[in-house]
């Protein structure tokens, strides 16, 4: 494999099955020693999976900042790595980066020639399991199995970073003024890709939750949805089936309203608005296989 000249970053705790997708995919395009994991905890799992990419452990301790301490990380990470790198890929293990199989390249071979001093935002959607349509098994990969989305616009991250750019917390905001989004660059965020993968992460991270309330002043301050109250799994999952399947896969009208709400947000950030669209809309067939590598 050639000399990449994009690194791949996220981070991970107590996610095996997405960290070994994780590594499949993008270690399968980039070749892993261009994969930096930050390992929260430094857990043994996250070093067997990902032997041969570069962990940075960092410690499982003073968590009730954890949202915070981990964009700091990531940020200073990403600003380190650029120096050595023409695209740093900034993403969570449960995301995954893909360029349209239409446009007959898929993530390597577009970012090899893809333009530097940029900073390029994908499109954002979320695989959702239908389980009575999508009986298979995700364990080889999930675009195929899974082929019904959600438009995500908080997951319509600039994730891509190739020049001097701060990314706001969760990486849905950046530090540039033009929204540079190729027509063929999708993010899936798989949270709910397969029911049985969700409850169980779901319990693990209520118990993460709950161990972090020991801790400090008790305040944890992390994402809403990580905590018990209010958990359905059950209706959150039939609440998909319910949902108007669109025609067909056409989402100018999405790009159309975000390149015309794009403004600046604070702090020398940049956003555009992100309603909620009710319609599911069905991957194409090319998409089936796009996130093995």
């Amino acid at each position: 494999m050639d000399e990449a000249n994009t690194a791949i970053l996220t981070i991970v705790r107590d996610d095996a099955f997405l960290l070994r997708r994780f590594v499949q995919y993008y270690g399968g395009l980039f070749g892993r020693k261009n994969l930096y994991i930050i390992s929260h905890g430094d857990e043994p799992q996250v070093r067997e999976i990902a032997e041969g990419c570069n962990i940075f452990p960092v410690p499982a301790i003073e968590t009730s900042k954890f949202t915070m301490l981990h964009w700091r990380t990531k940020n200073h990470l990403k600003n380190a790595l650029r120096q050595w790198y023409r695209h740093v890929l900034v993403c969570d293990v449960d995301e995954f980066v893909v360029v349209d199989p239409d446009s007959g390249k898929n993530l390597r071979t577009w970012l090899d020639e893809a333009p530097g001093r940029t900073v390029y935002t994908a499109m954002g959607l979320e695989i959702v399991h239908l389980r009575d349509k999508e009986p298979d098994s995700i364990e080889d990969g999930i675009l195929g199995p899974r082929r019904h989305v959600q438009v995500a616009l908080h997951y319509a991250k600039p994730c891509i970073v190739s020049r001097p750019a701060k990314l706001g917390r969760g990486g849905h905001y950046a530090e540039y003024d033009k929204l540079n989004m190729p027509d063929f660059l999708y993010l899936f965020h798989m949270k709910y890709c397969d029911y049985d993968l969700f409850v169980d992460t779901a319990n693990r991270r209520n118990a993460f939750v709950e161990e972090q309330k020991n801790v400090g002043d008790g305040q944890v301050r992390t994402n809403p949805k990580w905590f018990a109250e209010g958990r359905d799994d059950d209706s959150t999952f039939a609440a998909f089936d319910q949902r108007p399947i669109a025609p067909k896969f056409d989402l100018a009208h999405v790009r159309r309203r975000m390149h015309q709400t794009w403004k600046p947000r604070k702090d020398g950030l940049w956003h555009f608005q992100r309603p909620d669209y009710e319609e599911l809309y069905v991957l194409p067939e090319r998409f089936a296989g796009a996130d093995r590598a």
